[in-house]
């Protein structure tokens, strides 16, 4: 989930600015808060449904929980580049 709501977030970030900035309301970031919040939930929910696994399959897990996270990280990042700079200035 973290790298569908990162690649999908990237995608919007170039359409939504040019709304925001005809509207008062930042749709930009609430769009990158609501798959920030998806991501962080599809992180916790893989990490949950993972107890009880062979340590094969547990090291494919954490592997994959650590890329998960740095899709999060750089999805942070985005959210906090929409909340800090002007959509109306090019």
């Amino acid at each position: 989930m973290p790298p569908i709501s990162w690649a999908l977030s990237t995608q919007l970030g170039q359409i939504t600015p040019y709304i925001d900035c005809r509207q008062s309301f930042s749709w930009t970031a609430a769009l990158c808060g609501i798959l920030l919040v998806a991501s962080v939930a599809g992180v916790a929910a893989s990490l949950v449904t993972s107890n009880g696994l062979v340590k094969s399959k547990r090291f494919v897990v954490d592997a994959g929980f650590l890329v998960a996270l740095a899709f999060v990280f750089a999805l942070s990042l985005q959210e906090a580049a929409t909340m800090l700079l002007d959509p109306c200035q090019r």
